[in-house]
This record gives C-alpha cells, sequence and structure tokens, in this order.
C-alpha cells in the first residue's frame, strides 16, 4: 500500500498548500530597491499590487513605482548528471546518471519533454561485467488552456529498467483535463485526471506472465508541484497513479522529486538531488526506487 499513501499524501500536502499558503512576493522599484511581503491583491485593471509588508504595514504600489518585469523565455531547458567510479584491488564500479529536461511555454500552450538515465555496472576481478542497475525514463506531455480555468492535455511516459524480469518496457498514453490548484511567483501545483492506456513487455519471464505484452485500460491521477521558497532553492514533485482493468485491478504509481540548489546567484549552474519510485504491480520485481546527486546547468 505504499503507493496509495505516497499519492495520498502528496495530493493532501497540495490540497491543504492550496488552502492555507499566504504568497509572500518580491518586488523591484524603478531605482532597484527591492521590498517583500504578503501579496493580497493584485489588479491587472488599475495595474495596483497591494502587500503587506511586515514593517511598513499594507503599501498600494502602481505600476509607474515598480521595474516592468522582464518576459519569461518561451523555452527553457536544463541537463545534469552525476558519475561515480571505483576501484579496490582489480574489482570495480561505475555509476552514471543523466537527465535532461526542455519545455516551451507561450499563452496558447505548453510543451514539456524530459528523460533521464540511470546506470550502476561492476566488474570483479576475472568476472565479466555485470550491470546491476539499468534504467530510463522518457516523457513527453502537451497542454492546452480552454476557455475556462481548465487545460486539456496529453501525456505519454515511457519506463525502461533492463534488470526487470517481467516488464522490461512499460508505455502508457494518457489524454484528459487539468487543473491549477494553485499559480503563483514562487508555487505551482496541478492537479490532472483522465483515461490511460498501459503496454508493459518484455524481460525473460514475459512470454509465462499473464500481463506481459498486453495493453490495459484504466485511468490516471496526475499532481505536479513545483516550489521555489526562496531564489536560489526549487523542488520539483510528480506524483502519477494509475489503477488499471485486467483481471483484477492492477495500479502503478510513479513518484519523482527533484531538490535543486543554486550555489551562485545569478548563476544557471545548479546542484541537484533526484530520487524516484516506482510501483508496477504487473512487472517482477514490483517496487524500484533511484536516488541520485547531479551537476547541471540551464540555457
Amino acid at each position: 500500500m505504499k503507493f496509495f499513501f505516497t499519492t495520498f499524501g502528496f495530493l493532501s500536502f497540495g490540497l491543504f498548500a492550496s488552502a492555507s499558503w499566504a504568497e509572500t512576493v518580491t518586488l523591484t522599484l524603478r531605482n532597484g530597491d527591492t521590498i517583500h511581503g504578503e501579496l493580497l491583491e493584485r489588479s491587472s485593471d488599475n495595474g495596483v499590487t497591494v502587500i503587506d509588508h511586515p514593517q511598513l504595514g499594507r503599501l498600494e504600489l502602481t505600476a509607474n513605482e515598480l521595474k516592468p518585469p522582464q518576459p519569461k523565455p518561451l523555452w527553457k531547458s536544463s541537463v545534469s548528471a552525476g558519475l561515480v567510479g571505483n576501484d579496490k584491488d582489480g574489482d570495480t564500479d561505475l555509476t552514471l546518471n543523466l537527465t535532461g529536461k526542455t519545455r516551451f511555454e507561450d499563452e496558447n500552450q505548453s510543451l514539456s519533454m524530459s528523460g533521464s538515465f540511470n546506470s550502476k555496472q561492476s566488474k570483479k576481478s576475472g568476472e565479466p561485467r555485470k550491470f546491476e542497475t539499468e534504467k530510463g525514463s522518457a516523457q513527453i506531455r502537451y497542454d492546452k488552456p480552454l476557455a475556462s480555468k481548465f487545460d486539456l492535455f496529453a501525456e505519454t511516459n515511457y519506463q525502461y529498467n533492463g534488470t526487470n524480469t517481467v516488464g522490461v518496457n512499460n508505455v502508457d498514453q494518457t489524454f484528459g483535463l487539468a487543473y491549477p490548484l494553485i499559480e503563483s511567483e514562487t508555487t505551482e501545483f496541478k492537479l490532472s485526471v483522465g483515461p490511460t492506456a498501459k503496454w508493459q513487455g518484455g524481460g525473460k519471464g514475459c512470454s509465462s506472465d499473464t500481463y506481459c505484452g498486453n495493453t490495459y485500460g484504466g485511468g490516471s491521477i496526475i499532481a505536479n508541484l513545483r516550489w521555489n521558497p526562496i531564489p536560489s532553492l526549487q523542488f520539483d514533485l510528480n506524483n502519477k497513479f494509475t489503477p488499471v482493468f485486467a483481471t483484477e485491478v492492477k495500479p502503478t504509481n510513479t513518484f519523482t522529486t527533484d531538490i535543486r540548489y543554486y550555489p551562485v546567484k545569478g548563476s544557471k549552474l545548479f546542484t541537484t538531488l533526484r530520487y524516484q519510485s516506482v510501483y508496477n504491480s504487473m512487472s517482477k520485481p514490483e517496487v524500484s526506487s533511484t536516488i541520485s546527486a547531479q551537476v547541471g546547468t540551464e540555457f
């Protein structure tokens, strides 16, 4: 039931946040000075922003008093990698982690793509090289805003685990509606729901497995959270819970989190701690987790 508690806790955290978090903003004045406070009101009609300053109290600032914000770039991408090698008395092991992300967004649509690869191989003196871990994943998602606050989305996910005996390759396709529960300068929380088609195959035990090599239908609940508590720290969390209908209900849950830190202000270089946990009741083994530390850059 680990996948259930992970999903429930993540969704509860987001719902609690949407109801109780007060947005703290940093505003830049025309002369370059900055002020911080809790956002009370922001009107696009008259350009007035109202904040509650810790020392000065309620402040009303007009568009003429504030420095115009710089437009966001349409494309934003990043790559990161981690490499660890050891050699002791002829016994060697090598761990490699790679992650890449890119995103295009304008007021009419958004497209995001990401991929990761994790490998650990070892070799004992006089023995052939052995892969202890060989994993990969890829995701592509497209969102199209509707007339209301809802988005229409389509998402494809691919998971690869070369050491599985059943379910080496997993592909699922989901489409449906997404709704932003929180949208602010520091926090974005989006909930997506829709039907899913799931296929898995591969592995030495696939030919004798009931589910391997088949496609099943079901549904997905996807939660995405991005939180920047301070400019140098960023949390990205994603959880996808997918029960499919085979001979019985077979659940899958994928939880991924990236904690990214920018050690130098204004720099695009960062360090990141990445954790992913996959529960798939139709694969063998059912649970797989990966944690890695990486260094990367944005462009």
